[in-house]
């Protein structure tokens, strides 16, 4: 009977450990764990917090004329109907007026061998279109269009002469914006 307590004991306690301790400390590791992936979670949630704020905080020191002109040179969506009347509008300087608008996706762009989501933060167009004018007015509207506030590339220059020494000019330009 001597032996036979310790024994019962011993057999007692495996069966706890076993039965009970070992399963509920699994479980508590598993929760550990967890609780460590959600404190990670959370420091990272704050680091963004704060980038977001520094951010924040360095985009209020903009003004708006300048938020304005940003806005211009690179806008979140398609306007075409705004660089429209904004190429016109350079064209009206002198005398000019632009006509057989053309708008047309970028097709330099498209890769038919890529897969999965397109990681440009950008997208483009090519605007066609013509004036008619002297060289001299063309040559201004140019460099005009180089010093506007938006983005645009000169893709194609044609020109043809008239006798009278007007000549008509048809460009292609691409324009850029920001993709949502």
């Amino acid at each position: 009977m001597k032996t036979l307590f310790p024994i019962l004991f011993i057999l007692v306690a495996g069966g706890i450990l076993f039965g009970f301790i070992n399963p509920t400390w699994s479980e508590i590791k598993v929760l550990r764990e967890e609780e460590e992936k959600y404190n990670s979670a959370l420091d990272r949630s704050r680091l963004l917090q704060e980038t977001r704020d520094q951010l924040l905080s360095r985009y209020n020191t903009f003004s708006p004329a300048e938020l304005a002109r940003l806005e211009k040179f690179l806008p979140d969506n398609v306007d075409n109907v705004r660089l429209i009347l904004d190429i016109d509008s350079i064209a009206g300087r002198y005398g000019m007026r632009i006509r057989d608008v053309i708008l047309s996706s970028d097709t330099s762009r498209t890769d038919l061998g890529q897969l999965g989501p397109d990681e440009n933060r950008f997208d483009s167009r090519i605007l066609s279109f013509s004036v008619t004018g002297s060289y001299t007015e063309f040559r201004a509207f140019l460099e005009d269009l180089e010093q506007s506030l938006r983005l645009v590339d000169v893709m194609k220059i044609t020109f043809s002469s008239t006798d009278s020494g007007v000549y008509d000019y048809s460009l292609s330009i691409k324009t850029y914006w920001l993709k949502p």
